[in-house]
């Protein structure tokens, strides 16, 4: 009987966690989380891209150009990301906990990883020869947190510019929310900073080719262009029942993406033939791919296109998820496994089709390797955290 008792009692259990993963499931917008997967695997082709100057060949590649042009907008989806959940009922103290505890610990453990074994991640010296010298920039992690500025790391840090415009956005999250309410006060002055912000990038970009009269123009260049895609991602999340599920609107955003990043393809030829012989930054990009007009557009498309589907499958939902809590341990993660490849090694490609299957190669398997790092030191801190409760259980229970 009391087998049958414990048999039935754990169905029981069973059934009361799946009963609350389904609910969990049902309230989180899986969506997003597509997005966040899909960001991702934006910001590793990126950095996977070969130099559009190529070096090996002395000449612009154009093909690689071509490529770049659809793989700039991760950053742009993750800080609209943020916008999209700006009020989700968190208080202000509770953001930056959060934040301590998800971004800023995890991004410090990575640069001090990095800097111990850097010799080891750039093939130049063994893992056991970083250990026994054992060596920390503490000066440069110190300047580099002052100034805002990853150029004081090493170059496998460089990526971590991203973590000071997240922080740049936490700051101003007060002042986001007084202007992202529906009020009629509030939708005009959120509007007008998107239009004064959005202006002000369109005047930069038109100046990257004409020079006016009256000299270089920066249209209240006070309100930077991370706050302009949360502000557009809270509009997004006000407008989101028009968008999911709408087939016009998928449509529309993917005939847009496509067309809006060949037109960036076109404008990056024409400004790299004007400016190649003084302005050669290889594999960055010319024209500050997440600061154009034209970016603005090619992320409002891509997230409305993504946004758009309604996934209502629970087992892919649950894929979806399980990989979209790692997608930050994978941002961290990814730069190192790509400068321990050592990309140069593959800029002799020249073939367009060479080049996407490097990418398609390269994007999967620095991806996965990634997931599997993020899941063993996941797993690692969840055993470790399950085995201190389990030793003031115990100690609890001895006291008594």
């Amino acid at each position: 009987m009391k087998v049958k008792e414990n048999k039935l009692h754990e169905n029981v259990e069973k059934k009361e966690i799946s009963e609350e993963n389904t609910i969990k499931l049902s309230k989180r917008d899986i969506s997003i989380d597509l997005i966040r997967i899909v960001a991702c695997l934006s910001v590793i082709a990126t950095h996977l891209c070969l130099q559009v100057l190529n070096q090996c060949y002395n000449r612009i590649d154009w093909s690689r150009l071509l490529e770049k042009s659809f793989l700039t907008d991760g950053v742009p989806l993750f800080f609209i990301i943020t916008g999209f959940f700006l009020v989700n009922g968190r208080s202000y103290k509770k953001i930056w906990k959060s934040t301590i505890k998800k971004i800023l610990i995890p991004t410090l453990i990575f640069v001090l990883f990095t800097q111990v074994f850097y010799l080891f991640i750039v093939n130049k010296e063994s893992f056991i020869y970083c250990i026994q010298n054992f060596n920390i920039n503490a000066i440069g992690i110190i300047n580099a947190i002052l100034e805002a500025d990853v150029s004081y790391l090493n170059s496998t840090c460089a990526h971590l510019w991203y973590i000071f415009s997240y922080i740049k956005i936490v700051i101003w999250i007060p002042i986001l929310w007084l202007v992202c309410k529906n009020t009629r006060e509030a939708n005009l002055a959120r509007r007008i900073m998107m239009i004064l912000s959005f202006l002000n990038l369109v005047l930069d970009d038109i100046q990257k080719f004409i020079t006016l009269p009256i000299g270089e123009i920066h249209l209240l260049n006070m309100i930077p262009t991370e706050i302009l895609y949360v502000l557009l991602g809270y509009e997004l999340f006000a407008h989101k029942e028009k968008i999911k599920n709408n087939k016009k609107i998928a449509i529309i955003s993917l005939i847009g993406f496509f067309a809006i990043n060949f037109l960036r393809y076109k404008i990056e030829m024409q400004y790299m033939v004007l400016n190649y012989l003084t302005d050669i930054v290889g594999r960055i990009n010319f024209m500050e791919w997440r600061n154009t007009s034209i970016n603005i557009f090619s992320a409002i498309f891509l997230f409305c296109f993504l946004y758009s589907f309604e996934i209502k499958n629970e087992k892919l939902s649950k894929i979806i998820l399980w990989i979209s809590n790692k997608t930050f341990g994978i941002y961290l993660i990814h730069y190192v496994i790509l400068a321990k490849i050592d990309l140069y090694k593959f800029e002799k490609i020249e073939k367009f089709i060479f080049e996407i299957l490097y990418l398609a190669i390269g994007l999967v398997v620095t991806f996965i390797i990634s997931i599997a790092i993020v899941w063993s030191i996941q797993t690692l801190k969840n055993l470790f955290i399950d085995a201190i409760r389990y030793v003031k259980n115990n100690l609890k229970k001895v006291e008594e």
